[in-house]
């Protein structure tokens, strides 16, 4: 745990020291550090990543390489495009993490109040090692909040563009063109969380159903879970959102960019329920929750921003490391950090 700790700590300390010395957002330096620290773990780091190096610690030959019309083709083309001229899986790694970060990166310098506070959120509730675990959904889900400008300017043919990218990676995404039309539906934000819980109550379990027999690689979202994970992180971000709903029924005045996200998230949550409700395994169809969990990096800087206390400003950061803790130390084997076997010194 200590190695996601110091990275943090480094990050934040060069984010306010840029702040201070040059008065501008840190981008490159984080950049650089988080692209790093994501690439030259091993394989073991992560509940997924030995399914995603199989190939390069197999030392497959690219001639054998085998496009499967179940799986996206983005994702296939850029696997094969690596695997053609090194067998490191560093290289998968490291092109996947800048892909992840600029997107993530550049849309925080754009549009966040608090950049530092959105890169803290960012890194410890877990958005920053998603994609050590889910990569090809960490990649679909960074492409798709880059659609998030158009989704509140109400662009939707820009908007479908990205989404349809991020779908090359993971077809999941495109749940998010349903959530377009849904945001911009003109009848009370009450109605439409109702609709929308009873539409999730009745159609996810038929869904998830759905996805376990087209291919094998969704199996485990039918299977029950055992782990706390799932709904320990649900339970957070449900949390979230009723203080974001409150806040937004008691600030009227607030901008129509902030109203819309706030929705977009709220709708994420509503809809993630009843799917966890199915006992559905966390890194399953529970993981759809990032696709809208995201947006959190950016309302609550700016509710934290507008309280304006220090106390509570400081609080909510010691809360967020202490999150980071217990989500990094106990699921998804994130724990303990070790460095690919290629860069092993000792």
């Amino acid at each position: 745990m200590l190695p996601y700790l110091l990275v943090l700590i480094f990050v934040m300390f060069w984010i306010l020291l840029e702040k201070r010395l040059l008065g501008r957002k840190a981008f490159w330096i984080p950049f650089f550090v988080l692209s790093i620290f994501s690439s030259l773990r091993s394989n073991s780091v992560g509940a997924d990543s030995k399914n995603y190096t199989r190939d390069f610690v197999n030392q497959l030959d690219v001639t054998y390489y085998d496009f499967s019309e179940g799986n996206e083709i983005g994702f296939q083309l850029l696997h094969y495009f690596i695997l053609s001229f090194t067998k490191n899986y560093f290289w998968l790694f490291f092109i996947s993490s800048i892909i992840v970060l600029y997107c993530y990166l550049s849309i925080f310098k754009k549009y966040s109040k608090d950049y530092f506070l959105s890169i803290v959120i960012f890194i410890t509730f877990g958005f920053y090692t998603f994609y050590f675990n889910g990569l090809r959904q960490g990649l679909a889900m960074a492409i798709a909040v880059l659609a998030t400008p158009y989704l509140i300017e109400k662009k939707l043919f820009k908007f479908l563009v990205i989404i349809f990218m991020a779908s090359l990676f993971h077809r999941s995404a495109l749940v998010l063109i349903l959530f377009y039309f849904i945001v911009h539906l003109r009848i009370k934000i009450e109605y439409k969380m109702l609709l929308i819980f009873i539409g999730s109550l009745g159609l996810s379990g038929l869904v998830v159903q759905y996805l376990s027999t087209i291919n094998e690689k969704y199996e485990t979202y039918s299977q029950v879970s055992e782990k706390s994970g799932g709904y320990l992180t649900l339970s957070v971000y449900f949390l979230i959102g009723c203080f974001i709903y409150w806040w937004i029924k008691e600030n009227t005045k607030e901008s129509i960019a902030f109203i819309k996200l706030s929705e977009f998230y709220l709708y994420g949550i509503i809809f993630l329920i009843p799917v966890a409700m199915l006992g559905a395994n966390a890194s399953g169809p529970q993981r759809l929750l990032f696709y809208f969990a995201w947006s959190i990096i950016i309302l609550l800087p700016i509710i934290l921003v507008k309280i304006n206390n220090k106390v509570i400003y400081n609080l909510f950061i010691l809360l967020c490391v202490i999150y980071f803790y217990l989500t990094t130390s106990r699921f998804s084997l994130l724990t303990p950090y070790s460095i690919n076997e290629a860069f092993r010194i000792f």
